[in-house]
Protein backbone atom coordinates (compact mmCIF):
# COMPACT_ATOMS: atom_id res chain seq x y z
CA UNK A 1 0.00 0.00 0.00
CA UNK A 2 0.96 3.36 -1.21
CA UNK A 3 1.94 5.62 2.02
CA UNK A 4 -0.25 8.49 1.81
CA UNK A 5 0.54 11.18 4.79
CA UNK A 6 -2.44 13.44 6.17
CA UNK A 7 -1.91 17.08 7.15
CA UNK A 8 0.15 16.79 10.40
CA UNK A 9 2.34 13.98 8.80
CA UNK A 10 2.95 15.79 6.01
CA UNK A 11 4.23 18.58 8.57
CA UNK A 12 7.07 16.29 9.67
CA UNK A 13 8.09 15.58 6.46
CA UNK A 14 8.59 19.11 5.33
CA UNK A 15 9.73 19.91 8.87
CA UNK A 16 13.37 21.73 8.56
CA UNK A 17 13.18 22.90 12.51
CA UNK A 18 16.24 21.56 13.71
CA UNK A 19 14.26 20.05 16.40
CA UNK A 20 10.83 17.96 15.30
CA UNK A 21 8.78 17.12 18.80
CA UNK A 22 6.23 14.48 17.82
CA UNK A 23 3.99 12.92 19.74
CA UNK A 24 1.55 10.74 19.28
CA UNK A 25 -0.67 7.44 20.43
CA UNK A 26 -0.27 4.14 19.80
CA UNK A 27 -0.75 3.52 16.13
CA UNK A 28 -0.80 6.98 14.87
CA UNK A 29 1.96 6.33 12.20
CA UNK A 30 4.80 8.02 13.86
CA UNK A 31 7.31 5.65 12.82
CA UNK A 32 6.47 5.92 9.20
CA UNK A 33 5.97 9.15 9.33
CA UNK A 34 9.41 9.76 10.49
CA UNK A 35 10.70 7.40 7.66
CA UNK A 36 8.93 8.86 4.85
CA UNK A 37 10.94 12.46 6.65
CA UNK A 38 14.22 10.41 6.95
CA UNK A 39 13.59 9.46 2.57
CA UNK A 40 12.78 13.32 1.26
CA UNK A 41 16.45 14.59 3.40
CA UNK A 42 18.16 11.43 2.30
CA UNK A 43 16.70 12.41 -1.36
CA UNK A 44 17.38 15.79 -0.95
CA UNK A 45 21.34 16.04 0.31
CA UNK A 46 22.33 12.59 -2.15
CA UNK A 47 20.57 14.57 -5.06
CA UNK A 48 22.64 17.46 -4.49
CA UNK A 49 25.98 15.17 -3.88
CA UNK A 50 25.02 13.42 -7.25
CA UNK A 51 24.65 16.72 -9.03
CA UNK A 52 28.25 17.56 -7.99
CA UNK A 53 29.80 14.18 -8.98
CA UNK A 54 27.94 14.26 -12.55
CA UNK A 55 29.02 17.74 -13.29
CA UNK A 56 32.58 17.44 -11.33
CA UNK A 57 34.22 17.14 -14.52
CA UNK A 58 32.88 20.56 -15.73
CA UNK A 59 34.16 22.50 -13.22
CA UNK A 60 36.61 22.25 -10.07
CA UNK A 61 34.73 21.96 -6.45
CA UNK A 62 37.09 20.36 -4.55
CA UNK A 63 35.95 17.03 -2.79
CA UNK A 64 32.39 15.70 -2.90
CA UNK A 65 30.45 15.54 0.68
CA UNK A 66 30.15 12.76 2.45
CA UNK A 67 26.75 10.62 1.49
CA UNK A 68 24.59 11.34 4.64
CA UNK A 69 22.48 8.84 6.19
CA UNK A 70 19.86 8.90 8.59
CA UNK A 71 19.87 7.25 12.15
CA UNK A 72 17.03 6.26 14.20
CA UNK A 73 17.91 4.91 17.79
CA UNK A 74 15.09 2.52 19.68
CA UNK A 75 15.18 0.87 22.86
CA UNK A 76 13.55 -2.55 21.64
CA UNK A 77 16.22 -5.06 20.32
CA UNK A 78 13.33 -6.99 17.85
CA UNK A 79 11.66 -3.85 17.45
CA UNK A 80 14.27 -2.69 15.35
CA UNK A 81 13.52 -5.46 12.76
CA UNK A 82 9.47 -4.36 12.75
CA UNK A 83 11.13 -0.72 12.46
CA UNK A 84 13.10 -1.52 8.96
CA UNK A 85 10.19 -3.51 7.78
CA UNK A 86 7.71 -0.68 8.01
CA UNK A 87 10.17 2.03 6.74
CA UNK A 88 11.15 -0.15 3.70
CA UNK A 89 8.12 0.67 1.65
CA UNK A 90 8.47 4.34 2.60
CA UNK A 91 12.13 4.64 1.75
CA UNK A 92 12.50 2.82 -1.45
CA UNK A 93 16.04 3.06 -2.59
CA UNK A 94 17.39 5.01 0.74
CA UNK A 95 16.48 1.74 2.52
CA UNK A 96 20.09 1.09 2.98
CA UNK A 97 21.04 4.59 3.92
CA UNK A 98 18.57 4.48 7.49
CA UNK A 99 20.88 2.76 10.24
CA UNK A 100 17.90 1.42 12.75
CA UNK A 101 19.53 0.64 16.03
CA UNK A 102 19.11 0.59 19.95
CA UNK A 103 20.83 2.81 22.16
CA UNK A 104 23.26 0.37 23.73
CA UNK A 105 23.87 -0.98 19.85
CA UNK A 106 24.90 2.43 18.74
CA UNK A 107 27.46 3.59 21.90
CA UNK A 108 28.95 -0.09 21.66
CA UNK A 109 29.54 0.61 18.00
CA UNK A 110 31.55 3.84 19.04
CA UNK A 111 32.90 2.41 21.64
CA UNK A 112 34.17 -0.43 19.08
CA UNK A 113 35.70 1.67 16.36
CA UNK A 114 37.03 4.63 18.79
CA UNK A 115 37.53 3.59 21.95
CA UNK A 116 40.87 1.17 21.10
CA UNK A 117 42.13 5.19 20.51
CA UNK A 118 41.76 6.48 23.61
CA UNK A 119 42.29 4.11 26.24
CA UNK A 120 39.49 1.08 26.13
CA UNK A 121 40.84 -2.61 25.16
CA UNK A 122 39.85 -3.80 22.15
CA UNK A 123 38.11 -5.98 20.92
CA UNK A 124 35.48 -3.76 23.13
CA UNK A 125 33.82 -6.49 24.97
CA UNK A 126 30.66 -6.57 26.32
CA UNK A 127 30.20 -7.70 30.44
CA UNK A 128 26.37 -9.78 30.36
CA UNK A 129 23.95 -9.52 33.43
CA UNK A 130 24.85 -13.19 33.98
CA UNK A 131 28.94 -12.95 34.39
CA UNK A 132 28.36 -9.36 36.30
CA UNK A 133 26.45 -11.46 38.99
CA UNK A 134 28.95 -14.10 39.52
CA UNK A 135 32.14 -14.11 41.79
CA UNK A 136 34.12 -14.83 38.69
CA UNK A 137 36.22 -11.56 37.21
CA UNK A 138 35.18 -11.11 33.71
CA UNK A 139 36.01 -8.56 31.73
CA UNK A 140 34.71 -5.85 29.50
CA UNK A 141 31.95 -2.83 30.10
CA UNK A 142 28.38 -4.19 31.45
CA UNK A 143 25.23 -2.34 30.03
CA UNK A 144 25.22 0.40 32.59
CA UNK A 145 28.71 1.88 31.24
CA UNK A 146 28.19 1.54 27.59
CA UNK A 147 26.24 4.56 27.24
CA UNK A 148 28.17 7.27 29.34
CA UNK A 149 31.29 5.66 28.15
CA UNK A 150 30.50 6.52 24.22
CA UNK A 151 28.82 9.84 25.44
CA UNK A 152 32.57 10.66 26.94
CA UNK A 153 33.67 9.44 23.60
CA UNK A 154 31.85 11.69 21.98
CA UNK A 155 33.16 14.75 23.33
CA UNK A 156 36.59 14.35 21.78
CA UNK A 157 36.52 16.62 18.42
CA UNK A 158 37.54 13.52 15.89
CA UNK A 159 35.12 11.39 16.88
CA UNK A 160 32.22 13.76 17.05
CA UNK A 161 32.96 15.09 13.51
CA UNK A 162 32.88 11.75 12.32
CA UNK A 163 29.32 11.61 13.31
CA UNK A 164 28.91 14.92 12.47
CA UNK A 165 29.72 14.28 8.46
CA UNK A 166 27.48 10.72 8.55
CA UNK A 167 24.27 11.93 9.91
CA UNK A 168 21.85 14.21 8.41
CA UNK A 169 19.32 13.61 11.42
CA UNK A 170 18.63 11.70 13.97
CA UNK A 171 15.66 10.22 15.22
CA UNK A 172 14.54 8.89 18.39
CA UNK A 173 11.82 6.31 19.06
CA UNK A 174 9.76 6.56 22.40
CA UNK A 175 11.82 9.59 23.62
CA UNK A 176 9.51 10.30 26.56
CA UNK A 177 11.40 6.71 28.14
CA UNK A 178 14.77 7.89 27.96
CA UNK A 179 17.03 8.25 30.93
CA UNK A 180 19.48 11.15 31.75
CA UNK A 181 22.46 9.09 30.01
CA UNK A 182 20.68 8.46 27.32
CA UNK A 183 19.21 11.65 26.62
CA UNK A 184 22.39 13.36 27.14
CA UNK A 185 24.10 10.35 24.81
CA UNK A 186 21.15 11.71 21.97
CA UNK A 187 21.71 15.35 22.17
CA UNK A 188 25.79 14.55 21.65
CA UNK A 189 25.61 12.30 18.53
CA UNK A 190 26.02 15.01 15.65
CA UNK A 191 24.90 17.95 17.80
CA UNK A 192 24.39 19.66 14.11
CA UNK A 193 22.11 16.91 13.03
CA UNK A 194 17.92 17.39 12.86
CA UNK A 195 16.20 15.97 15.44
CA UNK A 196 13.04 14.14 15.33
CA UNK A 197 11.85 13.02 18.22
CA UNK A 198 8.97 10.75 18.82
CA UNK A 199 6.95 9.71 21.80
CA UNK A 200 3.92 9.32 23.62
CA UNK A 201 3.70 10.07 27.51
CA UNK A 202 0.86 7.59 27.83
CA UNK A 203 3.22 4.61 26.69
CA UNK A 204 6.00 5.17 29.05
CA UNK A 205 6.63 1.89 30.99
CA UNK A 206 9.63 2.58 31.99
CA UNK A 207 9.42 5.17 34.65
CA UNK A 208 9.72 3.43 37.58
CA UNK A 209 12.58 1.64 36.91
CA UNK A 210 14.85 5.27 35.40
CA UNK A 211 13.04 7.43 37.55
CA UNK A 212 11.98 9.70 35.00
CA UNK A 213 8.82 11.82 34.78
CA UNK A 214 7.48 11.58 30.85
CA UNK A 215 5.88 14.81 30.81
CA UNK A 216 9.08 16.45 31.88
CA UNK A 217 11.00 14.91 29.18
CA UNK A 218 8.68 15.82 26.56
CA UNK A 219 8.68 19.64 28.23
CA UNK A 220 12.31 19.49 27.90
CA UNK A 221 12.45 18.53 24.22
CA UNK A 222 9.60 21.36 23.56
CA UNK A 223 12.39 23.57 25.10
CA UNK A 224 15.38 22.60 23.14
CA UNK A 225 16.44 25.56 20.58
CA UNK A 226 14.04 25.84 17.47
CA UNK A 227 11.92 23.17 18.86
CA UNK A 228 8.32 22.82 17.28
CA UNK A 229 6.00 20.61 18.43
CA UNK A 230 3.72 18.54 15.89
CA UNK A 231 0.48 16.71 17.95
CA UNK A 232 -0.80 13.48 15.42
CA UNK A 233 -4.31 12.94 15.44
CA UNK A 234 -5.36 9.83 17.32
CA UNK A 235 -6.00 7.59 14.24
CA UNK A 236 -4.78 4.73 15.07
CA UNK A 237 -3.56 3.06 11.22
CA UNK A 238 -2.80 -0.15 13.07
CA UNK A 239 -6.62 -0.77 14.01
CA UNK A 240 -8.58 1.32 11.89
CA UNK A 241 -11.82 0.59 13.46
CA UNK A 242 -10.14 2.53 16.82
CA UNK A 243 -11.50 0.16 18.99
CA UNK A 244 -8.63 -1.57 21.00
CA UNK A 245 -6.73 2.11 21.29
CA UNK A 246 -10.02 3.37 22.53
CA UNK A 247 -10.44 0.94 25.22
CA UNK A 248 -6.62 0.85 25.99
CA UNK A 249 -6.74 4.65 26.89
CA UNK A 250 -9.73 3.60 29.12
CA UNK A 251 -7.97 1.30 30.93
CA UNK A 252 -4.90 3.50 30.94
CA UNK A 253 -7.21 6.28 32.54
CA UNK A 254 -8.92 3.65 34.99
CA UNK A 255 -12.20 4.58 33.71
CA UNK A 256 -13.72 1.40 33.32
CA UNK A 257 -17.48 2.06 32.76
CA UNK A 258 -16.21 4.09 29.70
CA UNK A 259 -18.39 2.27 26.85
CA UNK A 260 -15.27 1.63 24.58
CA UNK A 261 -14.34 -1.27 26.53
CA UNK A 262 -17.86 -3.03 26.27
CA UNK A 263 -17.44 -2.31 22.47
CA UNK A 264 -13.95 -3.84 21.95
CA UNK A 265 -15.58 -6.72 23.68
CA UNK A 266 -18.53 -7.20 22.01
CA UNK A 267 -16.99 -6.58 18.50
CA UNK A 268 -14.92 -9.56 19.36
CA UNK A 269 -11.09 -7.25 19.51
CA UNK A 270 -10.81 -8.22 22.87
CA UNK A 271 -11.40 -11.77 23.82
CA UNK A 272 -11.44 -13.27 27.22
CA UNK A 273 -10.27 -17.10 27.95
CA UNK A 274 -10.64 -18.43 31.31
CA UNK A 275 -9.31 -21.33 32.51
CA UNK A 276 -8.05 -23.29 35.87
CA UNK A 277 -4.75 -22.22 36.39
CA UNK A 278 -3.16 -25.14 35.57
CA UNK A 279 -3.89 -24.85 32.32
CA UNK A 280 -2.83 -21.57 31.26
CA UNK A 281 -0.17 -22.38 28.84
CA UNK A 282 -2.35 -24.74 27.36
CA UNK A 283 -4.78 -22.15 26.94
CA UNK A 284 -2.34 -19.86 25.11
CA UNK A 285 -1.10 -22.47 22.99
CA UNK A 286 -4.42 -22.99 22.14
CA UNK A 287 -5.12 -19.54 20.93
CA UNK A 288 -1.79 -19.70 18.61
CA UNK A 289 -2.62 -21.80 17.07
CA UNK A 290 -6.23 -20.54 16.19
CA UNK A 291 -4.28 -18.01 15.19
CA UNK A 292 -1.82 -19.30 12.64
CA UNK A 293 -4.53 -21.36 11.38
CA UNK A 294 -5.89 -18.50 9.87
CA UNK A 295 -1.94 -17.20 8.74
CA UNK A 296 -1.82 -14.26 11.67
CA UNK A 297 1.33 -13.57 13.62
CA UNK A 298 0.94 -13.47 17.20
CA UNK A 299 2.62 -11.66 20.23
CA UNK A 300 1.89 -13.49 23.64
CA UNK A 301 2.87 -11.58 26.57
CA UNK A 302 3.94 -12.67 30.00
CA UNK A 303 4.37 -11.00 33.29
CA UNK A 304 8.16 -11.84 33.72
CA UNK A 305 11.29 -13.61 31.74
CA UNK A 306 10.51 -17.07 33.84
CA UNK A 307 7.15 -17.06 32.63
CA UNK A 308 8.63 -16.31 29.28
CA UNK A 309 10.85 -19.05 29.44
CA UNK A 310 8.06 -21.57 30.90
CA UNK A 311 5.39 -20.89 28.05
CA UNK A 312 8.51 -20.99 25.33
CA UNK A 313 8.52 -24.95 27.17
CA UNK A 314 5.38 -25.65 27.12
CA UNK A 315 5.00 -23.97 22.83
CA UNK A 316 8.06 -26.23 21.51
CA UNK A 317 6.61 -29.82 23.67
CA UNK A 318 3.31 -28.29 21.59
CA UNK A 319 5.63 -28.71 18.56
CA UNK A 320 4.71 -24.29 17.74
CA UNK A 321 7.54 -22.73 16.24
CA UNK A 322 8.30 -19.82 18.11
CA UNK A 323 10.65 -16.86 18.79
CA UNK A 324 11.45 -15.42 22.85
CA UNK A 325 11.88 -11.92 22.89
CA UNK A 326 14.40 -10.66 25.26
CA UNK A 327 16.69 -13.57 25.22
CA UNK A 328 19.35 -12.21 23.52
CA UNK A 329 21.72 -12.15 26.78
CA UNK A 330 21.51 -16.23 27.37
CA UNK A 331 21.70 -16.67 23.71
CA UNK A 332 24.46 -14.72 23.44
CA UNK A 333 26.29 -16.77 26.62
CA UNK A 334 24.92 -19.96 25.23
CA UNK A 335 27.29 -19.04 22.17
CA UNK A 336 30.03 -18.33 24.31
CA UNK A 337 29.90 -21.12 26.54
CA UNK A 338 29.89 -23.59 23.56
CA UNK A 339 32.49 -22.32 21.92
CA UNK A 340 34.82 -21.86 25.07
CA UNK A 341 33.84 -25.61 25.37
CA UNK A 342 35.39 -26.67 21.76
CA UNK A 343 38.48 -24.28 22.09
CA UNK A 344 39.36 -26.33 25.12
CA UNK A 345 38.57 -28.98 23.77
CA UNK A 346 40.51 -28.21 20.41
CA UNK A 347 43.25 -26.38 21.93
CA UNK A 348 43.25 -26.65 25.57
CA UNK A 349 42.49 -22.79 26.48
CA UNK A 350 40.54 -22.61 29.62
CA UNK A 351 37.41 -20.60 30.40
CA UNK A 352 35.05 -23.56 29.01
CA UNK A 353 33.45 -23.93 32.87
CA UNK A 354 32.81 -20.37 34.00
CA UNK A 355 31.43 -19.70 30.58
CA UNK A 356 29.43 -22.49 31.10
CA UNK A 357 28.52 -21.16 34.86
CA UNK A 358 27.74 -17.78 33.21
CA UNK A 359 25.19 -19.58 30.86
CA UNK A 360 23.86 -21.41 34.01
CA UNK A 361 23.06 -18.36 35.47
CA UNK A 362 21.46 -16.46 32.59
CA UNK A 363 18.45 -18.62 32.18
CA UNK A 364 17.73 -19.17 36.36
CA UNK A 365 15.62 -18.13 38.56
CA UNK A 366 15.62 -18.27 42.06
CA UNK A 367 17.42 -21.20 44.01
CA UNK A 368 18.31 -22.67 40.69
CA UNK A 369 21.34 -19.31 40.17
CA UNK A 370 23.11 -21.38 43.02
CA UNK A 371 23.76 -24.23 40.25
CA UNK A 372 25.63 -21.40 38.60
CA UNK A 373 28.35 -21.09 41.19
CA UNK A 374 28.23 -24.55 41.58
CA UNK A 375 30.02 -25.01 38.47
CA UNK A 376 32.73 -23.04 39.02
CA UNK A 377 33.39 -24.25 42.95
CA UNK A 378 32.89 -27.99 41.86
CA UNK A 379 30.58 -28.53 44.73
CA UNK A 380 27.24 -30.68 43.07
CA UNK A 381 29.01 -34.28 43.20
CA UNK A 382 26.12 -35.19 41.01
CA UNK A 383 26.04 -32.16 38.35
CA UNK A 384 30.14 -32.54 38.45
CA UNK A 385 30.23 -36.24 37.48
CA UNK A 386 28.05 -35.77 34.77
CA UNK A 387 30.19 -32.55 33.26
CA UNK A 388 32.93 -34.44 33.90
CA UNK A 389 31.77 -37.69 31.98
CA UNK A 390 30.74 -35.21 28.72
CA UNK A 391 34.19 -33.47 28.65
CA UNK A 392 36.56 -36.55 28.40
CA UNK A 393 34.45 -37.76 25.74
CA UNK A 394 33.98 -34.39 24.09
CA UNK A 395 37.48 -33.91 24.28
CA UNK A 396 38.95 -37.18 22.73
CA UNK A 397 36.60 -36.64 19.69
CA UNK A 398 38.15 -33.13 19.39
CA UNK A 399 42.04 -35.05 19.32
CA UNK A 400 43.35 -35.36 15.70
CA UNK A 401 44.92 -33.21 12.92
CA UNK A 402 41.33 -33.39 11.41
CA UNK A 403 38.36 -33.12 14.13
CA UNK A 404 34.73 -34.00 13.00
CA UNK A 405 33.27 -30.65 13.42
CA UNK A 406 29.80 -31.93 12.76
CA UNK A 407 30.02 -34.73 15.55
CA UNK A 408 31.30 -31.92 17.82
CA UNK A 409 28.38 -29.63 17.19
CA UNK A 410 25.84 -32.45 17.63
CA UNK A 411 27.81 -33.36 20.64
CA UNK A 412 27.90 -29.21 22.59
CA UNK A 413 23.70 -29.58 21.23
CA UNK A 414 23.42 -32.29 23.42
CA UNK A 415 25.26 -30.89 26.79
CA UNK A 416 22.18 -29.06 28.00
CA UNK A 417 20.54 -32.20 27.95
CA UNK A 418 23.08 -34.13 29.54
CA UNK A 419 23.53 -31.60 32.51
CA UNK A 420 19.52 -31.42 32.83
CA UNK A 421 19.07 -27.84 32.67
CA UNK A 422 15.59 -27.05 33.35
CA UNK A 423 15.18 -24.39 30.58
CA UNK A 424 16.86 -22.54 27.73
CA UNK A 425 16.88 -25.14 24.93
CA UNK A 426 15.93 -23.09 22.29
CA UNK A 427 18.44 -20.21 23.09
CA UNK A 428 21.10 -23.23 23.25
CA UNK A 429 19.87 -25.08 20.19
CA UNK A 430 19.63 -21.16 17.92
CA UNK A 431 23.65 -20.28 19.25
CA UNK A 432 24.47 -24.33 18.47
CA UNK A 433 22.94 -23.37 14.67
CA UNK A 434 25.10 -20.13 14.95
CA UNK A 435 28.50 -21.82 16.00
CA UNK A 436 27.92 -24.33 13.27
CA UNK A 437 27.93 -21.78 10.80
CA UNK A 438 30.91 -19.71 12.32
CA UNK A 439 32.94 -23.16 12.33
CA UNK A 440 33.18 -23.37 8.68
CA UNK A 441 35.99 -21.09 9.50
CA UNK A 442 37.76 -23.71 10.15
CA UNK A 443 36.80 -25.90 7.77
CA UNK A 444 38.19 -23.93 5.31
CA UNK A 445 41.34 -23.77 6.84
CA UNK A 446 41.19 -20.92 9.56
CA UNK A 447 42.33 -20.54 12.98
CA UNK A 448 40.82 -20.70 15.85
CA UNK A 449 41.87 -17.32 16.96
CA UNK A 450 39.80 -16.25 13.65
CA UNK A 451 36.84 -18.32 14.62
CA UNK A 452 36.96 -16.62 18.44
CA UNK A 453 36.99 -12.80 16.87
CA UNK A 454 33.86 -13.79 15.02
CA UNK A 455 31.84 -15.11 17.65
CA UNK A 456 32.80 -12.00 20.10
CA UNK A 457 31.50 -9.57 17.71
CA UNK A 458 28.08 -11.99 17.00
CA UNK A 459 27.69 -12.34 20.80
CA UNK A 460 28.55 -8.71 21.70
CA UNK A 461 26.06 -7.68 18.64
CA UNK A 462 23.30 -9.73 19.97
CA UNK A 463 24.27 -8.61 23.29
CA UNK A 464 23.58 -4.75 22.77
CA UNK A 465 20.57 -5.11 19.89
CA UNK A 466 23.15 -4.04 17.34
CA UNK A 467 21.65 -6.72 15.17
CA UNK A 468 18.13 -7.94 15.41
CA UNK A 469 16.99 -11.55 13.32
CA UNK A 470 13.87 -12.06 10.86
CA UNK A 471 10.92 -11.84 13.60
CA UNK A 472 9.00 -14.67 13.70
CA UNK A 473 5.50 -15.47 12.97
CA UNK A 474 4.62 -16.22 17.16
CA UNK A 475 6.60 -14.38 19.28
CA UNK A 476 6.59 -14.88 23.19
CA UNK A 477 7.90 -11.85 25.79
CA UNK A 478 7.52 -10.27 28.87
CA UNK A 479 5.77 -7.04 29.47
CA UNK A 480 8.45 -4.61 29.55
CA UNK A 481 9.30 -6.31 25.95
CA UNK A 482 6.50 -4.70 24.27
CA UNK A 483 6.94 -1.23 23.16
CA UNK A 484 7.38 -1.01 19.60
CA UNK A 485 5.60 -4.20 18.27
CA UNK A 486 2.67 -5.13 16.62
CA UNK A 487 1.31 -8.22 15.68
CA UNK A 488 -1.91 -9.78 14.01
CA UNK A 489 -2.93 -10.69 17.45
CA UNK A 490 -1.87 -10.56 20.68
CA UNK A 491 -1.93 -12.75 23.53
CA UNK A 492 -1.69 -11.14 27.26
CA UNK A 493 -1.18 -13.96 30.10
CA UNK A 494 -2.22 -13.01 33.30
CA UNK A 495 -1.51 -15.22 36.08
CA UNK A 496 -1.94 -15.60 39.71
CA UNK A 497 -0.13 -13.36 42.85
CA UNK A 498 1.78 -11.11 39.77
CA UNK A 499 3.85 -9.34 41.70
CA UNK A 500 4.02 -5.39 39.85
CA UNK A 501 5.80 -3.09 42.69
CA UNK A 502 4.18 -1.28 45.15
CA UNK A 503 1.91 1.02 43.08
CA UNK A 504 -1.47 0.98 44.43
CA UNK A 505 -4.50 2.63 42.38
CA UNK A 506 -4.58 4.11 40.16
CA UNK A 507 -1.33 2.52 39.18
CA UNK A 508 -0.02 5.49 37.15
CA UNK A 509 2.85 3.18 35.74
CA UNK A 510 1.54 0.00 35.67
CA UNK A 511 -2.01 1.55 33.62
CA UNK A 512 0.26 2.52 31.02
CA UNK A 513 1.97 -0.69 31.06
CA UNK A 514 -1.68 -1.95 30.31
CA UNK A 515 -2.48 0.57 27.71
CA UNK A 516 0.58 -0.64 25.50
CA UNK A 517 0.05 -4.31 25.93
CA UNK A 518 -3.81 -3.76 25.01
CA UNK A 519 -2.43 -1.49 21.87
CA UNK A 520 -0.15 -3.72 20.11
CA UNK A 521 -2.68 -5.93 18.02
CA UNK A 522 -3.66 -5.41 14.44
CA UNK A 523 -7.35 -7.06 14.93
CA UNK A 524 -7.65 -9.06 18.00
CA UNK A 525 -6.11 -8.85 21.77
CA UNK A 526 -6.68 -12.29 23.64
CA UNK A 527 -6.62 -12.43 27.60
CA UNK A 528 -5.59 -15.56 28.76
CA UNK A 529 -6.13 -15.71 33.13
CA UNK A 530 -7.00 -18.28 35.83
CA UNK A 531 -10.91 -18.89 36.47
CA UNK A 532 -10.60 -17.39 39.91
CA UNK A 533 -10.23 -13.89 39.02
CA UNK A 534 -9.44 -12.98 43.07
CA UNK A 535 -6.00 -14.27 42.22
CA UNK A 536 -5.72 -11.39 39.45
CA UNK A 537 -3.53 -8.18 40.28
CA UNK A 538 -5.06 -4.73 41.31
CA UNK A 539 -3.78 -3.66 37.66
CA UNK A 540 -5.23 -6.21 35.92
CA UNK A 541 -8.79 -7.16 37.66
CA UNK A 542 -10.67 -4.22 37.85
CA UNK A 543 -10.41 -4.39 33.30
CA UNK A 544 -11.04 -7.74 33.40
CA UNK A 545 -14.04 -7.21 35.47
CA UNK A 546 -15.89 -4.50 32.79
CA UNK A 547 -14.87 -7.27 30.04
CA UNK A 548 -16.95 -9.86 31.99
CA UNK A 549 -19.31 -7.30 31.96
CA UNK A 550 -19.87 -6.60 28.82
CA UNK A 551 -20.18 -10.66 28.03
CA UNK A 552 -22.77 -10.68 29.86
CA UNK A 553 -24.81 -8.17 28.10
Amino acid sequence: MTYQPGKEQQAIIDAVEPVVVVIGGAGTGKTTTAAAAAGKRLELINGQRNYLVATSGLCERGPLPPRKRVLLVSFSKTAVTQILDRAAPVLGPYREMLDVVTFHGMAWRILSHFGRFYGHPHPFRVQSAAEAALSVDFPGATYEELVPAATQLLQIPVVRDYYERRYVTIMCDEFQDTSNDEWAFIQALAPSAQRILLGDPNQCIYAGMKHIDPQARVDEACALRGARRINLPPVSHRDPSGALPAAALAAKNRTFGDPAIANAVRSGRILLHSVRSTELAAAVAGVIDFERAAKKTVSAFTHTHAATAELAAHLTAAAIDHEQVGFTESFGDSLQAQFASLRWALDGTPGARAALAVYSRSISRGREKSISEAIITKSMPELETALRLWAADFKAAAQGDFPDYDDLLHRLADLHHHLGFPRGLETWLAANTQLRRAVRVLQRGGTIDELELAINELRASTLVGAKAPRAKAVQIMNLHQTKGREADATVLLLQPDEFHGYEREPYPTGSRLLYVCLTRARERAHIVLPDDTHLLHGLWAPFVDACMAAELV
